[in-house]
């Protein structure tokens, strides 16, 4: 957004807006790792200014980002005690309580411990499951920012299986189905290891699944900057199978990264118009708008998602614009009813 350009320097502002949209996405981990990577090089470049707000405005980001993954946990742990697999529902447990210290989800994990002690009737072990994850939960905001101890300590289908949750539900039904080749390639690719992932992404592929191997590759070439051979790929994914949303959203995201708003905005129109992924379409609608500078457009759209789940992300950015166009009784209002009584 044109007016983070004020509180922000480019390169933190570039990390942020990456950040918010894979968040956006649900890419949960993805968004983690920008928003961590963003302020590790603000600090280092920071010198004597004062950091304290922007600081705090990425470290809000992460720890949102970090609940988000606790709460995929905490669904998890649910399915695991559902189907009687009690030390699986108390590794995801733990997970979540390492990775968020929000009190909600602190209290949520604590039922699931007393739910599941009252099944196994071995109070013992959870308690000093319990008193483990005490010992992991996150340091206060000045202690700094998470670290890669915060990855899931899982087995790699596990960790797997994590990692494509975040994806829609019929996306994550093909992809929950790849074989151990596929999982390697996908782990190595959340590490941003691009030259192992593009080297054991042609070992798995053989021809099935073109649009999930062009979609993937398109990925690391947006990661390595090479917009133009991603843009191909993202194409020629959506032509292998226009049922699948992941190139549709991908594309998107590369014409807002490059600057094509007006693109960007044309191809986010026919993804609502044919009902795809049509709350993140609007929301990087929204986005389009405010980045081109027609803020009005922008509004309607972020409106818009107020009655969905996307309604705290939109309200956020509603605020930010009213603020900033000197709307402030309506900005007070989205404040108020949107805003005021939610925590992350």
């Amino acid at each position: 957004m044109a007016f983070l350009s004020r509180l922000f320097s480019k390169n933190a502002d570039d990390y942020l807006v990456k950040g918010d949209r894979l968040l956006e996405a649900e890419r949960f981990f993805e968004a983690r790792n920008a928003y961590q990577e963003g302020l590790e090089k603000y600090l280092a470049g920071a010198a004597q200014q004062s950091t304290g707000e922007i600081q705090g405005v990425f470290l809000e980001k992460i720890a949102i980002a970090n609940r988000a993954m606790a709460e995929i946990n905490l669904r998890e742990a649910e399915h695991a005690f559902g189907r009687g697999d009690h030390t699986k529902a108390l590794e995801h447990i733990e997970l979540a309580k390492k990775l968020s210290d929000d009190e909600i989800l602190q209290q949520n994990t604590e039922k699931m411990l007393a739910n599941i002690s009252e099944n196994i009737n071995d109070t013992t072990q959870l308690a000093s499951t319990a008193a483990a994850c005490a010992s992991c939960s996150p340091k206060e905001p000045e202690a700094g920012f998470p670290t890669d101890s915060d990855e899931p300590n899982l087995s790699p289908q596990d960790h797997y299986d994590l990692l494509i949750r975040q994806l829609p539900g019929e996306m994550y039904n093909r992809y929950k189905l790849l074989d151990d080749k596929f999982i390697l390639y996908y782990l190595a690719a959340s590490r941003d290891d691009h030259a192992e992932a593009l080297e054991l992404l042609e070992l798995w592929y053989f021809g099935s699944d073109s649009d999930i191997y062009r979609y993937e590759k398109g990925m690391i070439m947006c990661r390595l900057g090479n917009s133009s051979d991603a843009e191909v790929l993202f194409n020629s994914s959506i032509a292998d199978n226009e049922a699948n949303p992941l190139p549709c959203l991908g594309l998107a995201l590369l014409l807002l990264d490059d600057g094509r708003f007006a693109e960007a905005s044309l191809h986010l129109d026919g993804m609502l118009a044919k009902g795809i992924l049509p709350e993140y379409s609007r929301m990087l609608r929204g986005d389009a708008s405010l980045l081109s500078g027609n803020t009005e457009d922008a509004i309607e759209h972020y409106t818009l998602l107020l009655s969905t789940p996307f309604a705290r992300q939109s309200a956020e950015k509603l605020h930010d614009i009213l603020l900033h166009s000197n709307r402030k009784h309506e900005a007070e209002i989205v404040y108020k009813r949107y805003l005021g009584g939610c925590c992350h």
